[in-house]
């Protein structure tokens, strides 16, 4: 607790508010004036805060900011109980892993459009030719984009960004273009719809915004796509085969008896079976096929150009390899089977998303309901 405060006289009061308000007077001698007008007589005890600041001692600005929290502060008691620290970026605090600074000089690019909103493209190797053909660095699966539609080089350290002769054109923060020289933070558009942000970031900085890409389309426990970015992908996907007419297989798969694994084993258990699934899964697919854990533990699968048959053909591959896969939790084997149930874009009669997952899922429970450990196709 702070020590008495000594009454302080009104003349004293009345000279020391007018010097505060001065914008003539320099601070040393405010606080001298305010330390006499606060000055206790010899009668009265010690201030709490120890010996008086004598203010002609006061040498540097740190000290200063020091006297005026002393001689103002109702918390002096608490502010001699405060430890000393060396300020950010001093000797003492060098080996500090936040201060560290790391050059900025890895070039990328961020995606600002559709399911892929939010994802980091790096320029490490240049040219790097952007477009619809297969061979692009930056593939954009869009109607409206060339096939070689634009490229990003370096010349003389500085980045450019050139138009191929393409349809649609390419655009830099509005403006359609033939040739132009990037800068940080500007806006890339490409064709109608495919748009991206350039900037140069630190290695650590490009790192989390692929964390942060990663947390918002990812499955936390097994790596796969969440429900929702999957949603996403069969709309893309569904409008893509629409264009190309091609058919669209889709697996709906079920680990069989999964609550009877966590019962017996443990949740801790029932974690290990579902990544050993996932992998198994995602491991037998083509990279143009999208998988995704939509549900505890029920996996869906999209295949792009595949009929219903090669969905079932899939679908019992996948699974005689799930039938097969040693798994064990705490040294324990664990017997796991799934059941499935597939169905195709040229079955429906809307060409839905819903009724496409409608179909595999009925499926998938008839398959479940017939003894589980199998495929339905039809």
């Amino acid at each position: 607790m702070a020590g008495p405060v000594t009454p302080v006289e009104p003349e004293a009061a009345l000279r020391t508010t007018h010097v505060n308000r001065s914008p003539d007077v320099d601070e040393a001698t405010k606080l001298a004036i305010r330390h006499d007008a606060q000055k206790p007589s010899e009668s009265d005890p010690p201030p709490s805060v120890g010996a008086p600041l004598d203010p002609q001692a006061i040498s540097s600005s740190s000290d200063r900011l020091r006297a005026v929290y002393l001689l103002t502060s109702d918390f002096a008691d608490d502010e001699l109980q405060t430890a000393i620290t060396s300020p950010p970026g001093s000797h003492a605090d060098a080996n500090s892993p936040a201060l560290h600074t790391e050059p900025v000089d890895r070039p990328v690019l961020l995606r600002m459009d559709g399911v892929q909103a939010g994802e980091v493209v790096s320029l490490a190797i240049l040219p790097c030719f952007i477009g619809r053909h297969p061979t692009c660095q930056v593939l954009i699966d869009d109607a409206g984009v060339s096939r070689r539609h634009a490229k990003i080089i370096l010349q003389n350290d500085e980045f450019w960004l050139e138009d191929l002769g393409s349809r649609n054109g390419t655009f830099i923060d509005g403006r359609r273009l033939e040739r132009k020289r990037l800068h940080d933070g500007v806006l890339i558009q490409v064709g109608l719809h495919a748009s991206f942000r350039f900037t140069v970031v630190s290695a650590r900085q490009e790192k989390l915004l692929r964390e942060l890409y990663e947390s918002s389309t990812r499955d936390a426990l097994t790596g796969l796509y969440n429900r929702r970015h999957f949603d996403d992908r069969v709309k893309a996907e569904l409008a893509y085969a629409k264009r190309h007419s091609l058919d669209v297989g889709f697996v709906m798969i079920d680990v069989d008896f999964f609550k009877r694994v966590n019962d017996t084993y443990g949740h801790a258990a029932g974690d290990v079976v579902l990544k050993h699934v996932a992998m198994s899964l995602a491991r037998q697919l083509r990279t143009e096929d999208v998988i995704a854990r939509i549900g505890g533990e029920e996996f869906a699968i999209l295949l792009r150009g595949i009929g219903c048959e090669g969905a079932r053909r899939l679908a019992e591959r996948l699974r005689t390899n799930i039938e097969a896969l040693p798994i064990a939790a705490d040294g324990i084997p664990i017997a796991v089977t799934i059941s499935a149930g597939c169905s195709a874009l040229s079955e429906t009669e809307d060409n839905s998303p819903k009724s496409l997952s409608n179909i595999a899922d009925q499926r998938m429970y008839t398959a479940k309901r017939a003894g589980r450990n199998r495929v339905v196709a039809t």
